[in-house]
C-alpha cells in the first residue's frame, strides 16, 4: 500500500513538472516497485495525461492515433468507442499499419464490441485465447510512444468510470518493451473471423 502511494505521488510530482527534472527520483521509485522479470526504464522524454469521466480521456487516446505516422500497435480488453475506432480506421485509410490483439470474451459482446466493424475494415484483429483476460490497454505508435492506463476503449470508460489514460511521448526504449509485450500477444493469437 505504502509503495503504491509512493509511485503515485512521484509520477504526480514528475508530471505536474511538466518535465522530469528529478529522474533520479523516478528511476528510484521504479526501481523499487519492480522485481523479477521487470525493467527499469530512464523517464520519457514527455508526458501527457487525462482523466474520465469528462477529462479528455478519449480525446487524448485520439490524439494519440492521430499523431501516427507509421504503425499502431493495439492490445485491447473491452473495445466499444465509436471516437476510437473512427479514429484507427482513419489512420488505416491513411496508410498507417493497425493491428489489433482483443480479449476472448468480446467475442461473447459482439453486438456492442467495434472489434467486428474493425476487422470489417480490413484492419487485421486477433483474439488472445490464451490468458484467462488479456486486460491490457495500451497503444505503441510508431515504435516510439505508448498510450496506456486503466482507460478502456469504451463509452462506459469515458461517460461513467473513474480511468486514466498516460501517453508517454518518444521514448524509443520503452516502446520497444511495450512492442514485444504485444508481438507476443500477436504471436499467440488467433486470427478473428470476420462472418462469425
Amino acid at each position: 500500500m505504502h509503495t503504491a502511494r509512493a509511485f503515485s505521488a512521484a509520477v504526480l510530482l514528475l508530471v505536474s513538472t511538466s518535465s522530469f527534472a528529478s529522474p533520479s527520483l523516478f528511476q528510484q521509485t521504479m526501481t523499487s516497485l519492480h522485481s523479477g522479470g521487470g525493467q527499469t526504464l530512464p523517464p520519457p522524454a514527455s508526458v501527457e495525461i487525462a482523466f474520465s469521466p469528462d477529462g479528455g480521456a478519449t480525446e487524448l487516446v485520439v490524439k494519440a492515433i492521430r499523431a501516427a505516422r507509421h504503425d499502431i500497435k493495439m492490445a485491447a480488453y473491452s473495445f466499444t468507442s465509436r471516437p476510437i475506432a473512427d479514429a484507427l480506421a482513419d489512420a488505416h485509410r491513411a496508410g498507417i499499419d493497425v493491428e489489433i490483439v482483443i480479449d476472448h470474451d468480446q467475442l461473447r459482446k459482439d453486438e456492442h464490441s467495434a472489434v467486428g466493424w474493425m476487422a470489417a475494415q480490413n484492419i487485421p484483429v486477433r483474439v488472445d485465447i490464451v490468458h484467462t483476460l488479456q486486460h491490457d490497454k495500451y497503444m505503441v505508435i510508431d515504435g516510439k510512444s505508448v498510450e496506456t492506463g486503466s482507460f478502456n476503449y469504451t463509452f462506459a470508460a469515458e461517460q461513467h468510470n473513474s480511468e486514466n489514460v498516460i501517453v508517454l511521448w518518444d521514448d524509443p526504449k520503452l516502446a520497444a518493451a511495450y512492442a514485444a509485450d504485444w508481438q507476443s500477444l500477436w504471436d499467440k493469437a488467433e486470427k478473428y473471423n470476420v462472418s462469425r
